[in-house]
């Protein structure tokens, strides 16, 4: 990088994540072309009538009132009040150089909020929706008691974009999204989250936190019924982390229920109340002897549901939990046909690894 002519290399650091960077308000975006408030002479700020012009192709910017113009570096230098070599310096370590003119990915991707404000920003935001009827019907047909979707908080992901930003705006002026997955801007810097087909899955910890949002799909995506709800390479964006939901586990629990669904593990806690994890995505075993290694367990039963469950059935069984028998551990496999089958009598019994190929 540092053999390249700085003239030219200048050139290709991307107008947009400079304007990023420095919070330029983009009004509007026209293929090539994207129009901002302009930082120097902020002329109809009130009226959101941009002057500054944002050249996408060359990376040049100008302002038709005041005049100012030149190239993004220039333009990070000029409100930075600092000289352009600083500029470019700084631009080049958070990865806005790209020779061949290529998307870039903008920067940063935000650390993650403590998960008390995590806590405050997803109640706030999923008591700005609701639950459609079709939903609640899905849950209610798995067993579900009202009062258990109530109290889990399942809310539909809204389908209109209006409203999505909306949603954000209000919830914008309270908190600040930056930390919180999900949550993202646009390139006018508004606060979006992106659609679903779906609803939202609140994942609880032993505290009562929501720690993060799942999103349960309507239909199969990529073998998977369930995602994050995240934002990771997203403007200002967040990736989410596997969380897991645990119940009932303390040093004398003897006998764990593990399931790779959130709304199985719900049932599990809401029906049997026997210590239970859930989780979602996980690739290795370590998680778990993570989160069991100060108890007493011994026999390990993972739960999953047919035909809906994870196409990757074998991958999670063989490859990452089956490394637990050797360390001791009785690991089998229960599968159920429907999630009423936690009232049957039967439920108890066990599948070993060995049989269920």
């Amino acid at each position: 990088m540092q053999n390249l002519d700085y003239i030219e290399v200048q050139k290709h650091i991307n107008i947009l994540n400079v304007a990023f960077h420095l919070c330029l308000e983009i009004v509007e975006t026209k293929g090539q072309e994207a129009k901002a408030i302009c930082p120097f002479c902020g002329y109809n700020k009130n009226t959101k009538i941009p002057t500054l012009s944002l050249n996408i192709n060359n990376n040049k910017y100008c302002c038709s009132r005041c005049g100012k113009g030149g190239y993004s570096v220039g333009l990070y230098a000029k409100v930075k009040g600092i000289d352009s070599k600083k500029a470019y310096k700084k631009l080049l370590e958070r990865e806005c150089f790209s020779l061949d003119r290529s998307k870039i990915q903008i920067s940063p991707i935000n650390l993650l909020a403590d998960i008390e404000i995590r806590d405050k920003v997803y109640r706030a935001f999923l008591n700005m929706i609701g639950l459609e009827r079709t939903h609640r019907s899905y849950l209610r047909n798995t067993g579900m008691l009202n009062s258990t979707i109530n109290n889990g908080l399942y809310r539909s992901v809204p389908k209109k974009e209006i409203k999505r930003r909306l949603i954000c705006k209000a919830l914008s002026r309270e908190y600040n999204l930056a930390g919180i997955p999900g949550f993202y801007q646009e390139p006018d810097f508004k606060w979006t989250f992106a659609r679903s087909n779906g609803f939202f899955v609140p994942v609880f910890d032993e505290n009562g936190y929501i720690q993060g949002l799942s999103i349960h799909l309507d239909k199969t995506f990529n073998n998977n019924l369930d995602i994050w709800f995240s934002s990771k390479d997203k403007i200002n964006g967040t990736a989410a982390r596997s969380y897991i939901m645990k119940n009932n586990i303390n040093e004398k629990t003897t006998d764990l229920i593990i399931t790779d669904n959130f709304i199985l593990g719900t049932l599990i806690k809401a029906t049997r109340n026997e210590p239970m994890i859930a989780f979602q995505n996980i690739t290795n075993s370590y998680v778990m002897l993570k989160e069991i290694e100060k108890t007493d367990i011994k026999n390990i039963t993972f739960v999953y549901r047919v035909p809906y469950s994870n196409e990757n059935i074998d991958y999670i069984t063989r490859r990452v939990f089956s490394d637990l028998i050797p360390l001791g551990y009785n690991f089998n496999l229960k599968c159920i046909n429907n999630y009423k089958n936690f009232f049957d009598e039967n439920f108890n019994v066990h599948y070993a690894v060995g049989k269920a190929a």
